[in-house]
């Protein structure tokens, strides 16, 4: 066995047994690292409250060779985001950063940008960020440093270029057709007009922090969901379950376009 030691984000928890947790952590240089810690639910002590979701922490864990789980031995807080997650919209949207970030980590591969990514995203939750916004934030810089996101300049069908003037659409799936294409195919899409592509290039440019938008463009429903969260799930091949929670919570309230 190999004792490693790392920064990591905690993503969720398990029940295992009486007393232990698995827990599975995305780490600065190791991707996903899934580890039991023994006694966790028994005895707080050993791992104090560093299993809260996306506590910032240093983890410690012994490396089983052919295995998926490891042993965790310990888990020092560097910093914690509970206090800002009593806050239903903000615990919501921490839960959407975890569900999406472990289906994208993988064991063993390093993700310093995807990592730094949901780093910068708690940062500014916690000073005030919206929720939607910082969603739709994390979605388009998780799709563009995995190589995902789609091309907003040409029609995926025909190749026609595309801009506001000509309101192109966008399915479920995030695939982005003239509006010629999208009739001819009868594709139930969203327009993506002036208020998005402006949205798309604030994020393009600027920091979490600075970025701006009315809710309508960045809510449940909006053609913004279908183009990022569609395009993520359409990759991963499931829909992620916590966008409910987010969308329960009220995030954005004014923002929640259709079902």
């Amino acid at each position: 066995m190999t004792r490693l030691n790392d920064e990591a984000f905690v993503l969720k928890t398990q029940e295992l047994g009486e007393n232990d947790l698995i827990v599975s952590l995305f780490t600065r240089g190791h991707g996903k690292v899934r580890g039991v810690a023994r006694a966790a639910r028994s005895s707080r002590r050993r791992f104090g409250g560093t299993l809260e979701p996306l506590t910032h922490v240093r983890a410690a864990w012994m490396e089983k060779p052919q295995r998926d789980l490891h042993r965790l031995d310990s888990m020092e807080c560097v910093r914690s985001y509970a206090g800002m997650q009593s806050d239903p919209r903000v615990q919501a949207a921490c839960a959407v950063l975890s569900e999406v970030s472990e289906s994208f980590a993988h064991e063993g591969q390093a993700d310093e940008k995807a990592f730094k990514l949901v780093g910068a995203i708690l940062e500014a939750l916690e000073g005030g960020g919206d929720p939607w916004i910082m969603v739709r934030y994390f979605e388009y810089w998780m799709l563009r440093v995995h190589g995902l996101l789609p091309d907003l300049q040409a029609c995926a069908v025909c190749s026609a270029s595309l801009d506001a003037n000509s309101r192109p659409r966008v399915d479920p799936d995030g695939d982005v057709r003239c509006r010629d294409c999208a009739r001819g195919e009868s594709v139930q899409g969203r327009t993506l007009g002036t208020a998005e592509l402006a949205f798309l290039d604030e994020v393009r440019r600027k920091p979490p922090s600075q970025v701006d938008a009315r809710p309508r463009t960045v809510g449940a429903g909006s053609p913004l969901e279908s183009l990022l969260r569609g395009t993520l799930e359409s990759f991963v091949e499931r829909r992620f379950r916590t966008y409910r929670h987010l969308r329960a919570a009220g995030a954005c309230g004014e923002g929640e376009i259709g079902t």
